[in-house]
């Protein structure tokens, strides 16, 4: 198989639940895609292929930046085809690799993810099986969520699939970034495995988030107060010391400012 409508076939990607993927070239607009035929299973069915073509033009009505896109979906020559956004960079099971990220990387990571499921939320999609293999991050160190509306074809079946969900998800995510174990049950504070862990992450990691917003708006609050503490530690260690008391109390006033400010931006984005 060399094309598909008007895909050109470049190199297969690998295998998923739902199909073959295949890197493809996109001959109407000029970009790259991740083409994948499903399998036969789904081919054969008239009722699944109508079902997933539904699901693919539902996803497709979600659009950030730190989810990869569903382009189009439809037949050729009988053969059933998706194209997504194809998406360089290493899976976040990768990037770990037995090894924490470090602290300031996984807050930021989380962030975006974060970000990215208060849209899709918004819009009443849910992804419903989030883990570290459907997170790819690129080389300038996005995060982008995979399978975005497509968890009943790709993960477990007869698994509830909700807002609740994903957050529960998220917060495994921000665990096993830090810590690089996946949460057992009861999961122990990701600082008591990972010395270099700020001890704030522990409670936002173990609490249940009422929504996306709200998850974001904390792990910013956390992003603020560490930089903070790294511009305090940077002017004690290079600062007089005869100056040294008097500007002391200067990065804990930026510090609530920076917090202030995170919070005022979470509650102003809930609200629009």
């Amino acid at each position: 198989m060399e094309t598909i409508a008007h895909y050109r076939i470049l190199e297969p990607l690998g295998e998923s639940r739902l199909g073959q993927v295949f890197r493809a070239r996109d001959t109407r607009l000029g970009r790259t895609v991740a083409l994948t035929i499903p399998v036969d299973e789904i081919q054969t069915d008239v009722s699944k292929r109508s079902e997933l073509l539904a699901d693919a033009h539902k996803a497709m009505a979600v659009s950030h930046p730190n989810i990869a896109a569903v382009y189009d979906a439809g037949e050729d020559a009988g053969r059933l085809y998706l194209a997504f956004e194809f998406v360089p960079g290493d899976s976040l099971d990768r990037l770990i690799a037995g090894h924490p990220l470090n602290a300031r990387r996984a807050i930021d990571l989380a962030t975006q993810i974060a970000d990215a499921l208060a849209e899709a939320h918004a819009g009443g999609m849910f992804h419903g099986d989030l883990t570290t293999r459907r997170i790819v991050v690129t080389p300038k160190g996005s995060a982008k969520i995979l399978d975005f509306g497509f968890a009943r074809w790709t993960g477990v079946t007869g698994t509830a699939r909700d807002e609740s969900t994903d957050l529960q998800a998220l917060a495994a995510l921000l665990f096993e970034m830090s810590t690089a174990q996946p949460p057992a049950i009861p999961a122990p504070a990701p600082s008591t495995l990972n010395k270099s862990l700020p001890p704030e992450i522990d409670a936002i990691a173990a609490k249940s988030h009422d929504s996306a917003v709200i998850f974001a708006a904390e792990l910013r609050a956390l992003a603020a107060i560490l930089e903070v503490r790294a511009d305090a530690a940077k002017q004690s260690s290079t600062s007089p010391n005869r100056r040294r008391t008097r500007r002391s109390k200067t990065p804990w006033i930026a510090g609530v400012g920076a917090i202030l400010a995170a919070a005022i931006g979470a509650a102003w984005w809930w609200l629009r």
